[in-house]
């Protein structure tokens, strides 16, 4: 074999050497095409279940979300007894397995200035008071002073003519507080009673009634008297407080206490509120809680309705939702809150109650509510308003707080 037969030889099996790789090379990329369609294909089912789990867990959470709605409706209700035994405690439900009351509800320390009752705040409720006990001054000799309370009568007109509206045959005035037009009430000062005063006055340019507004009038005022205010002292405490106390020092005691003692209750409610944990709330007598405040606040909106109606000729509110400032929706939500507020609240008693073996029973009741200065038969009335097991309900409410109260030390 020559050389040129020896290269043409060579030159074929480099051709077929370099065919065959190239088939190869093919074959290769082939395949990876193949393996990267079956990996897309994988990925678009993964991606596709994904996606469909997602839009059952969407459906699942609008239906969720549904029922809820639906669950946390309610109709009202007056049935104040409902879900209660015939002893006040809630049906089939121990309380004390559903909250925590604080590990000290028997002795708790109150700080004295948390429920103290001022000096200053007993004189402004005695001010009060003698303000039920005036009298009307009728000497002559008396004169009408700046703040004095006097009894007037008087006659207005226009241009001599009366109009409607001007003319009292008694009305109460404070001289200085404003409630007459003009200085109408500076010009009674220095008369006295039995007197007759001239005023002269204008009603003022956006005065409600249009055929008045900015027109000049006289008026025949007659000063009756001036009310004298009753001053506190023993005689007057012996006269007119004798069931509470016999001096002026005593009776300023007896409001000292009574408001520290309220303040007492009221500090201890709060701190059991605050410190007792909910396990768990009894979800019947939740929502049987939910359609009695919705009664009440049905009951509320229906009486504001008639009386603006009865006296103004038109309702307060257009609507329920008007009245209770939001959507039906947020309303029943709020109503949830306020039930399981409510719940809370006799759990506490009733856990209190039973943790005590107290007893809370009518002839307890009847006994408190008559101390507390009710009538001998106010323990019926409430049971024909709101039935027995409800009342009981009060009873435990303040055998609970009794116990609370005995154990509790004032730290000064």
């Amino acid at each position: 074999m020559n050389d040129t037969e020896l290269k043409e030889l060579n030159d074929k099996d480099s051709g077929e050497s370099s065919s065959k790789s190239h088939s190869q090379e093919k074959r290769e990329q082939r395949r990876k095409e193949v393996e990267q369609a079956r990996r897309r294909a994988q990925s678009a089912r993964v991606i596709g279940y994904i996606c469909l789990a997602a839009v059952a867990a969407l459906i699942i959470w609008g239906v969720a979300i549904l029922i809820g709605k639906q669950l946390d409706k309610v109709s009202p209700s007056d049935n104040y007894s409902e879900g209660l035994e015939a002893n006040g405690y809630i049906s089939g439900v121990n309380a004390s397995s559903k909250i925590t009351l604080p590990a000290d509800y028997k002795n708790i320390t109150v700080p004295y200035d948390q429920i103290k009752f001022s000096d200053t705040s007993i004189d402004e409720e005695i001010d009060g008071l003698l303000k039920n006990y005036t009298s009307l001054n009728t000497d002559e000799s008396a004169t009408v002073k700046d703040g004095d309370e006097v009894e007037l009568a008087y006659v207005g007109t226009i241009d001599g003519v009366a109009f409607d509206g001007g003319t009292s045959d008694s009305q109460k005035v404070t001289i200085g507080s404003g409630s007459l037009i003009d200085d109408f009430e500076q010009q009674l000062i220095g008369a006295n009673p039995g007197s007759n005063v001239t005023v002269n006055v204008t009603f003022p340019e956006d005065y409600s009634k249009a055929d008045l507004a900015g027109k000049d009038a006289v008026f025949s005022v007659d000063v009756k008297g001036i009310y004298e205010t009753a001053v506190f002292d023993d005689a007057f405490v012996q006269k007119n407080l004798s069931d509470k106390a016999s001096t002026a020092e005593e009776y300023r005691e007896y409001v000292r206490s009574t408001h520290e003692d309220d303040n007492l209750e009221e500090y201890l409610k709060n701190y059991l509120d605050e410190n007792t944990t909910v396990n768990s709330y009894p979800s019947k007598y939740v929502k049987i809680l939910k359609s009695i405040q919705m009664y009440d606040d049905q009951s509320s909106y229906e009486y504001m309705n008639e009386f603006y109606t009865s006296y103004y000729g038109s309702p307060a509110y257009d609507s329920f939702e008007s009245y209770v400032g939001t959507s039906m929706d947020e309303y029943y939500q709020t109503l949830k809150e306020k039930a399981q507020d409510t719940c809370k609240d006799n759990l506490i008693y009733q856990a209190i109650v039973e943790q005590e073996g107290a007893v809370a029973d009518a002839a307890y009741y009847r006994a408190k509510l008559v101390e507390d200065g009710n009538e001998e038969n106010y323990y019926d009335t409430m049971v024909t308003t709101s039935g027995e097991p409800f009342v009981l309900q009060q009873a435990i409410h303040a055998k609970g707080l009794e116990i609370v109260k005995a154990g509790a030390t004032i730290q000064k």
